[in-house]
């Protein structure tokens, strides 16, 4: 009871005399204590956050507003897609790593329990429940606010549903049967719906905090039938038409319907005076109970004791409900998470504000572009106004005839301003660069202009670094969430359905979160798994079917959960009666290898005689061969020999010849001489 409960006593103000008039409308008291609260808390998000938040959505959106306009003279609307790129990459590799495996989180029993069984259908249940509760869509949509505004916000509401199922009745008639049931749901906030205590930097540390929504006018009606709103607001609601003007869109072109009628809900999570309650004394305000404590009034100039209540006003003025809070932990139904967290600050840091002024950068330098190709492309011409006839309609088109006082050339003169210069696309690509720098997302996009600009191993290096550089950060924000949101919302939820359904929860739990990766981490670990799979020696399959198990889980494949179960089912040890049989057939095997081994030895032995004897008779072969070359050896010798004596009869019978000739020649010479007396 805070500071003013004195062991089981609580101290309430008495009624003064110039309360009691307050006294007489105790709900008109109540709301307007949360409104004044309430308003005043807005006003100062908007002034600080507003126009932030809702240039943020535009850029997102990609819708053109006029305060936008970079100078007077901008003519162009055009919003490059680079931020709503980097939002969209950045959320999707997010939810990837949150919801990409089937079993997205997992519940850790007591250490002490040895049966875990418990643990597991309370999982398998839960997920159920969370898929009947939009869990997972409202999450999502949470994570994309997260990324637009910096803060993303979900409410855990409890309330009673009908389930219908269709059934067949005894003549085969087919019906539906209702059973109801506690269902909680999840609700995602946009950050401007969303009114925080401007004091507290966690919804716990607030006085309190609001939901302000627009509803259709019959769902309050219905919640008034139903008891779960008061009775008496019945006669004072009023229908009113929707409002189109919000925060973030402004005038919104898509809702035009002013025919519907809406009524305007604010739901305040926080602490209220005890004494504001109690004079209500209305079956929702859950006082009684409380009350049941020795309670003693005292005056005190303040609100009194403070307790923590769910207070819903309609309509600025008209109070729905107001009740203490009914959770057992007393904790707040809302969870706000940043998807960067600032020090000392409530609101988060998402992709828009990170990558903001080089998106404006962006813009700026496409407009600029896109209104200087306006006067190159456009036809302009300078006139002689004195010179053409009165009433002529100035306007160029296709088959136009333009008649002049005088030569046309005279008159009319095309008028041409410059070139477009081509450096202003090199520095818009610079300025998208600059976007996913600030942003830390990739995308296909810087991929495909890093492998233009290198190939072969410098565009794979290039893209492994981008593609790590981008999974750091994609993991961060992922941890960040994981902590901040999904841990405390899932255990929200185990402690309302342990409260209203304790036949399907009996048991407290603890939540261990699977926060996976996302897919671009997937394709960078798999790519990794894959080469340390091929490096690995062939003794080490026992680590290459793990590593095999890591790439499917991290896979895309729908039945992966089946592939697994194939691997661990052959990795399992066989029942006893295989085993025996193995053992069995495996001695059968060795006793029929030993004797093969033994009958091998025997043949080898007489192998091995054989080749002796082979040897020997090779060895005495070669001897003899030995013997026989050595004769032939000298009977060549002696063949040369005798050559050589041949071969000197021969030059010998050559010079005996040439002698002989020599001899013939001289004979020849002196029969041919006269005889010496008839010289006389």
């Amino acid at each position: 009871m805070e500071a003013y409960t004195q062991g089981n006593e609580i101290l309430i103000d008495l009624p003064s005399p110039e309360n009691e008039s307050r006294q007489q409308d105790p709900a008109g008291e109540l709301t307007s204590w949360v409104a004044e609260k309430v308003d005043k808390w807005e006003d100062q998000r908007d002034k600080g956050y507003g126009d932030r938040w809702a240039e943020y959505w535009r850029m997102w959106r990609g819708r053109w507003s006029a305060e936008d306009m970079n100078r007077l003279s901008e003519r162009s609307r055009l919003i490059a897609p680079a931020l709503a790129q980097a939002i969209d990459s950045s959320v999707s590799e997010v939810e990837e790593g949150l919801f990409g495996r089937e079993v997205w989180f997992d519940v850790q029993d007591d250490i002490k329990d040895q049966d875990k069984v418990d643990a597991s259908l309370a999982r398998d249940q839960l997920r159920e429940d969370l898929d009947l509760g939009c869990a997972k869509d409202a999450s999502a949509e949470a994570v994309l606010n997260a990324a637009i505004f910096g803060t993303g916000i979900i409410k855990v509401n409890t309330e009673v549903r009908k389930i219908g199922t269709p059934v067949r009745d005894p003549s085969g008639k087919l019906v539906r049967r209702d059973t109801e049931r506690v269902v909680i749901s999840w609700e995602s906030i946009r950050p401007d719906e969303f009114i925080p205590d401007p004091a507290g930097r966690t919804i716990t540390e607030m006085l309190g905090c609001a939901h302000r929504m627009q509803r259709p006018m019959h769902s309050v009606l219905e919640k008034i039938e139903t008891g779960v709103y008061r009775k008496e607001a019945l006669g004072l609601l009023a229908p009113q038409r929707p409002n189109n003007e919000d925060l973030v869109d402004g005038h919104d072109e898509e809702n035009t319907n002013t025919l519907g009628e809406s009524c305007d809900v604010v739901e305040y999570h926080g602490k209220v005076p005890l004494y504001m309650l109690n004079a209500l004394k209305s079956p929702q305000s859950g006082v009684d109970s409380l009350l049941e404590i020795d309670v003693k009034m005292h005056k005190d100039e303040g609100d009194g004791p403070l307790v923590e209540a769910i207070v819903t006003i309609a309509n600025g003025s008209i109070l729905l409900r107001a009740m203490l809070n009914p959770f057992v932990m007393t904790d707040r139904s809302i969870i706000a998470f940043p998807w960067e967290k600032v020090p000392g600050r409530f609101w988060g840091r998402g992709v828009s504000e990170k990558g903001y002024n080089p998106q404006k950068a962006l813009d700026a330098e496409l407009r600029s572009r896109i209104d200087a190709l306006g006067y190159i492309s456009s036809p302009m011409l300078g006139v002689d106004s004195g010179r053409i006839p009165r009433g002529f309609k100035m306007e160029v088109k296709p088959g136009k005839v333009w008649l002049t006082q005088g030569p046309p050339r005279e008159v009319l003169q095309p008028i041409e301003i410059g070139n477009l210069n081509a450096a202003t696309f090199n520095q818009a690509n610079e300025m998208e660069r600059m976007v996913q720098m600030g942003t830390g997302a990739f995308d296909s996009a810087s991929a495909l202009g890093s492998q233009s600009s290198t190939t072969g191993a410098n565009a794979a290096s290039t893209n492994s670094l981008m593609m790590g550089a981008f999974v750091k950060r994609a993991k961060r924000a992922i941890g960040q969430i994981s902590r901040s949101f999904l841990q405390p919302a899932l255990t929200k939820t185990m402690w309302r359905y342990m409260q209203f359904q304790p036949d399907l929860y009996p048991r407290d739990f603890k939540f261990v979160l699977k926060a996976g990766v996302g897919l671009v981490a997937r394709e960078v670990e798999t790519m990794q798994l894959t080469q340390l799979m091929g490096m690995m020696p062939e003794n080490f399959q026992q680590v290459g079917i793990v590593m095999l198990k890591g790439i499917i889980d991290l896979s895309s494949v729908y039945n992966k959960a089946e592939i697994v179960q194939a691997i661990d089912a052959a990795l399992q040890p066989p029942p006893p009666e295989v085993q025996q049989q193995q053992q069995e057939l495996q001695q059968a095997n060795v006793a029929a290898a030993l004797a093969e081994a033994q009958q091998s030895l025997l043949d080898n032995q007489l192998i091995i005689a054989k080749i002796r004897e082979t040897l020997a008779k090779a060895s005495v072969a070669a001897r003899k061969a030995d013997t026989e070359e050595e004769r032939t050896m000298q009977e060549q010798q002696r063949i040369q020999l005798q050559a050589s004596e041949i071969d000197q009869f021969e030059k010998q019978n050559d010079i005996a010849m040439e002698r002989l000739k020599l001899q013939e020649k001289q004979l020849d010479w002196k029969m041919k001489q006269p005889p010496s007396g008839g010289n006389k």
